[in-house]
């Protein structure tokens, strides 16, 4: 037992020793953050409208002026609409699309002329059925009836449109006649008129709308041709003005009227081509002509006073310097950039080590894990990486970073104090990153404090989708102080509060997911696996209600009073009644071995020897373990199996063999007798070895009261303490007074036990009763 950490030198020195992995991997962290970090000497000139400048602001050289993101994008979207799309009159797809039109109706023209040759073939073979010349005919039928079917399927291959509207076929076998086919000639002669005249207008391959610029060139001579982009037609367009045309030539009802508009659809294409990869050449020759700036300032030249508040003009004066000065210093002498960033290093340490400092001194425990701490690092990278990428690459809102969500999974991966604590040293990490932003820096820590308080003790997986709500609750208030205190106008508001609350709403799915992982890769068990292990219906437990149904129930009670006493001194209490629940598992292995097991008849030890009950029983530790890694229990609830026994022997069987050694003058080996351990090193798992022990020896109390309960628990622990059981368990002498807890409180053994046992405090009689009697 211990009472309290307090590192000495010495204990340093092996900390640097022991853990090199840690600190390998604190300084890679250190490293990594550093290279998200802009330069140093450009954070000096970083403000937001309306903050108040600290000092005069003097231009340390002459420097232009940047423009603003808007302007230059509205200066560059000009710019591109200047330089006209370039296109190239195509004659080879007119006079190719022309000789397509002439053989559909060629071949038109040809199946027409073999349906009349079938029909021909057909009536002189019913002529001649009774002539010498019947074989002839109808062998030229049969003849005429494949070639029919040959052109009916390859003019349904080639042009697969007409296959889909009944009209084709009408029109196809009309007027069969070899003598009176001119209304094709015709037909034909109208349709490519009709699309000459929309290929001399030009038809883009590309829809008007999309054409950004305010001329287009087009290329069909050594001159090309300026024109609006309205001069010319898409395909649409030229479609709807050939139908009125169509529906001008051919009257009302004449039958080619839609089946030449059909035609037009399919034969009619774009003869001007866009030329994207010249039009593209040729916009951003123009585009890295736009200035980017839009002035200069002169070295020497003030550009604002001190307690002056930022204005636009202003901040975007500050934010040319700061670019400027990156740039200069990026150009500057490899000298200069190493001690810059070794400056980045040593500060961004200094924050850094606020929190692994904590871990040291607070939760010694896991920064001993160096997995743990891999897994601390990557939240922090991750969480300053999508800082980086939102706001600095993106140039995103920084509302947008996903504060909460680094906060909220270590808080649920380990507890409220390392999430606090965590969120603090990542809050002014991304304040720093963004210029000395103390606005991000105070919604950070606001809502970050709020998640934390709402998960702080998980015990459903609701709680972390009602967390939505207060962050959002959260992000309204805060953000509406700062922006009421700052005079920032109420568009400015509205706009960061509904991306806080995007913000909100994603960072509790985003952490469910993000747990779910880590616990898999670092094997970290969370409260929500706790809570599942906590289920009646988990095989384990089904088993043990089955096999050990005393067992069982002395494990419920024992796990009662972990809670509380783990309550009252503010120890994992869900972690203790999880505990609780699994510690006896082994006993399923030989249960009738075991008094809580046995409802009368033989006891099974009587037959045995008390060293080999002393070994059956001390079996259950081993049968366990090993139920534990069959049922793939994790680690932090199989400790509680070895852990709850430590090093204690089996005092019965150890007394009755001294008893009988007395008798016969033979020796007892203690170690026989002794539980293999190890002893508890954590305070959950030094409360069950309590718990559990209390629990058994008040059962066997004859007419408890409290008094004999208290006078018991003050046995117990002093006897574990006598023992050396408690010497590596962090629990103080103050700890283990509130785990006893007392009578008329509400957390620790006695209530819990005075509760079971029904014990009430006995009234003195009333004293007229006594006299009336």
């Amino acid at each position: 037992m211990t009472e309290k950490q307090n590192p000495n030198p010495l204990f340093l020195y092996f900390l640097f020793d022991k853990y090199w992995r840690q600190y390998l991997i604190i300084f890679g962290l250190i490293m990594l953050i550093s290279i998200l970090f802009p330069h140093g000497k450009a954070l000096k000139y970083s403000y937001q409208i309306n903050d108040i400048t600290r000092e005069p602001i003097i231009a340390p050289f002459t420097f232009s002026i940047l423009k603003t993101e808007g302007r230059l994008q509205s200066d560059l979207d000009e710019q591109k609409k200047s330089v006209p799309y370039i296109f190239n009159r195509n004659d080879e797809i007119v006079a190719k699309q022309i000789d397509a039109l002439g053989e559909f109706f060629a071949m038109t023209n040809e199946l027409r002329h073999a349906i009349w040759r079938l029909e021909e073939s057909k009536r002189l073979v019913y002529e001649r059925r009774y002539n010498k010349q019947y074989e002839k005919a109808h062998s030229e039928f049969v003849s005429d009836s494949a070639n029919l079917s040959i052109l009916t399927n390859e003019f349904h291959r080639i042009y697969s449109f007409t296959v889909k509207k009944p009209e084709w076929i009408t029109y196809v076998t009309a007027d069969q006649d070899p003598k009176n086919m001119k209304d094709l000639d015709r037909n034909r002669d109208h349709v490519i008129q009709i699309c000459k005249n929309r290929w001399t207008e030009g038809i883009y391959d590309i829809v008007v709308s999309d054409i950004a610029s305010h001329q287009v060139m087009i290329n069909q001579s050594d001159v090309p041709d300026l024109a609006t982009p309205e001069s010319f037609n898409d395909l649409q367009s030229a479609w709807t003005k050939a139908r009125k045309e169509l529906l001008s030539i051919f009257s009302e009802g004449y039958f080619f009227r839609d089946l030449g508009y059909d035609l037009i659809v399919e034969f009619m294409k774009p003869n001007l081509l866009f030329d994207r990869q010249l039009t593209e050449r040729h916009q951003i020759e123009s585009l890295n002509k736009v200035p980017r700036s839009q002035g200069v300032v002169l070295e020497n030249e003030l550009i604002v006073d001190a307690n002056i508040r930022i204005t636009d003009d202003v901040l975007q004066k500050l934010n040319s310097l700061s670019v400027a000065i990156t740039k200069q210093e990026t150009n500057s002498g490899w000298a200069k950039i190493a001690l810059s960033f070794l400056g980045r290093i040593m500060m961004l340490s200094v924050v850094v080590s606020l929190f692994f400092a904590f871990l040291v001194v607070y939760r010694i425990t896991i920064f001993q894990d160096w997995k743990l701490v891999l897994l601390i690092s990557i939240v922090f990278l991750l969480q300053l990486g999508l800082a980086h990428i939102f706001v600095i690459r993106l140039e995103w809102s920084e509302y947008l970073i996903p504060v909460t969500v680094g906060a909220m999974t270590l808080t649920i991966l380990f507890d409220a104090r390392i999430g606090f604590m965590a969120t603090t040293s990542m809050a002014i990490l991304m304040g720093l990153m963004m210029g000395q932003n103390i606005d991000l820096v105070i919604v950070s820590l606001f809502t970050a404090t709020i998640a934390v308080y709402n998960i702080r003790q998980l015990r459903k997986r609701s709680q972390l989708f009602t967390t939505m709500f207060a962050l959002i609750a959260a992000s309204v208030f805060v953000i509406i102080g700062l922006g009421l205190f700052k005079e920032h106008n109420w568009i400015t508001m509205l706009s960061d509060i509904q991306l806080l609350t995007i913000n909100s709403i994603l960072a509790p799915i985003v952490t469910y997911g993000l747990i779910g992982l880590f616990e898999i890769l670092f094997e970290v068990t969370t409260n929500l696996t706790l809570i599942e292990l906590l289920d009646y219906d988990h095989p384990l437990l089904k088993r043990a209600q089955q096999e050990t149904n005393g067992t069982f129930n002395h494990s419920i009670v024992v796990g009662n009073l972990a809670e509380s006493c783990a309550n009252a001194i503010g120890a994992h209490a869900l972690l203790c009644r999880v505990g609780a629940y699994y510690h006896d598992i082994g006993k399923m292995a030989k249960s009738e071995y075991f008094i809580e097991n046995q409802y009368g008849g033989e006891n099974k030890h009587d037959s045995l020897t008390h060293t080999m009950s002393a070994r059956i029983i001390r079996a259950h530790v081993k049968e366990g373990l090993n139920l534990a890694q069959e049922y793939a229990l994790p680690k932090v609830v199989s400790n509680f199996i070895p852990m709850h026994h430590g090093t204690t022997r089996v005092e019965y069987f150890y007394r009755m063999a001294l008893k009988e050694a007395e008798d016969s003058g033979a020796k007892v080996d203690e170690s026989a007798f002794r539980y293999p351990g190890p002893k508890p090193n954590t305070k959950e798992t030094g409360i069950l070895m309590i718990c559990e022990a209390v629990e058994a020896a008040v059962r066997s109390i004859k007419k408890p009261d409290i008094f004999k309960i208290e006078a018991m628990i003050d046995k117990i622990i002093k006897g574990r303490i006598d023992d050396g059981q408690l010497n590596e368990c962090p629990l103080t002498l103050d700890e283990l007074n509130k785990i006893k807890g007392t009578v008329d409180g509400t957390t620790g053994m006695l209530p819990v036990l005075r509760g079971i046992y029904h014990i009430r405090v006995e009234y003195p009689d009333d004293p007229k009763s006594t006299a009336s009697a």
